[in-house]
Formats: C-alpha cells, structure tokens, sequence
C-alpha cells in the first residue's frame, strides 16, 4: 500500500498509477451489432481509470487526484461521474465531476474531516455517459489516523504562596508528522490567581511554553485544578489539567 502524506497544510497530490478493474460503459455496450476484439475495448464505449493501489489520507487532510477515462473506437461523448460509499467524514469535490469529450481525465479532490471513518474503504465511481449504460469502477481510499499531540504539567500540584509569581513550563509530545503551533488556553481560574500570558503558544519545534502564574496578596487557599486546552490550526484539541494549591504567604 502506499501512503502519501501532505506535510504542508495537509495537502496531498496523487496521480493515475494505472487502471483499476472496472466495467466498460457506453452505447457499444450494449450494441450486439459490434463485436468485441480479441484484444482491447468493444468499439464505442468507455472504461475509466484509478490509481490501482489503496490511496491513503490522514483525518483533517485533503488528497487530490485524478479519475481517468480510456475512449475506445467512435466514443466522443461527455462523461459525468458520481461517487457512492464514501466513508463517513469524507467529501469529493467537485460533487459531479465531468470528462469532457477529448479530456483524458478529471481532477477530484478528497477532504476527511478530523473524525473521518478510519479503515480502507473502497468508493463507488460512476460514469455516466450521453447514452449507453454507466462504467464503473472502485477507489480505494484508506483513511489513516492524524497525527497529533498531548500536553504536559508537572506531575505533582503547583504550590504558589499569596503574593507570589511562580513560572511552570507547559509541554508538548508531537506525532512524528505534527508540525503545527498550538495555542494554549486556560479555564476558569482560582479567585485572586492570574495567568500570563492568557493564551501562550507553543511553536513548531519548541518542547514547552513557560507561563507565568501570580497569586494575589488575598488569592483564596486551597487545592484548585484548572482545565487547559491545546489548540492548533488543523486537528482537534488537546486538553490537560493543571493542579494547584494557594498557600499563606
């Protein structure tokens, strides 16, 4: 299987590899008045074409490629195709897609969403021409888990006296192909307790954030848990929380 991965913004390229099997369409069909060859496509109808192996796309990419048309003898018709069974989470653009007469292909892109159906799906393509029945063909799609990344704190609770600034380093763990920046936020805080910045940013290639946490002279006592979230531009969240405990000064 092969596996193409679009680094940058997630965007992938994939050409016609060859023909997949599939069923001729066209007028010639089913005209019993032409006769098949030995070798090669019964005059006036079409096949179309596919990359032949499984093609892969990570959750939250877009993959584009190309759906082939190989003409036999006397067929010139426009071709328009239709796709079924996508996998849940997947889109094609466009939706109705056409071969124009003396067009070799036409281009399509695939878009998963974060939570696209994982697995090897195999997608129903239809080609439907001016007259005659559809050609038919299968792409098959392999939907791969996206890459992504968790955070890190301390593993034990914060203390920070009233009065007090204290730094705390924030980490990130990222899959190997994870190259995004990822914003941090925090949730509801402890009365009298602040954060700065509000939202740091951990950037491609850095480790950890450092962010710097004040308790305030009357800043309440006690064992408080804060929610934090990771955010990135492609994919979905992360979150981690972030223990404290507010002592007298």
């Amino acid at each position: 299987m092969k596996r193409f991965i679009g680094i940058a913004g997630l965007f992938t390229v994939v050409t016609l590899t060859g023909c997949g099997e599939g069923k001729p369409g066209g007028p010639g069909v089913t005209d019993t008045t032409v006769n098949k060859p030995v070798y090669g496509q019964k005059e006036d109808t079409f096949n179309l074409s596919v990359p032949m192996m499984a093609t892969s796309l990570q959750q939250g990419a877009t993959l584009e490629t190309k759906v082939g048309i190989e003409r036999a003898k006397n067929f010139g018709e426009d071709v328009s195709l239709k796709f079924f069974d996508l996998p849940e989470g997947v889109t094609v653009t466009p939706a109705s897609p056409i071969i124009k007469h003396g067009d070799e292909n036409a281009r399509i892109m695939f878009t998963a969403d974060a939570t696209a159906a994982k697995g090897e799906h195999k997608v129903k393509v239809f080609g439907h021409p001016e007259k005659g029945p559809d050609a038919e063909i299968e792409f098959k799609l392999n939907i791969e888990a996206m890459d992504t990344f968790s955070l890190s704190v301390p593993l034990l609770s914060t203390s920070i006296k009233q009065n007090e600034t204290k730094p705390i380093s924030i980490g990130i763990s990222r899959d190997k192909t994870f190259v995004s920046d990822v914003t941090l936020s925090f949730g509801e805080l402890p009365p009298g307790i602040t954060i700065e910045p509000s939202e740091a940013v951990i950037i491609h290639g850095a480790e950890e954030a450092t962010i710097k946490l004040t308790a305030a002279a009357d800043a309440a006592l006690g064992d408080f848990t804060v929610k934090m979230a990771g955010h990135s531009a492609t994919g979905l969240d992360a979150s981690k929380e972030l223990k404290l405990t507010v002592v007298k000064e």
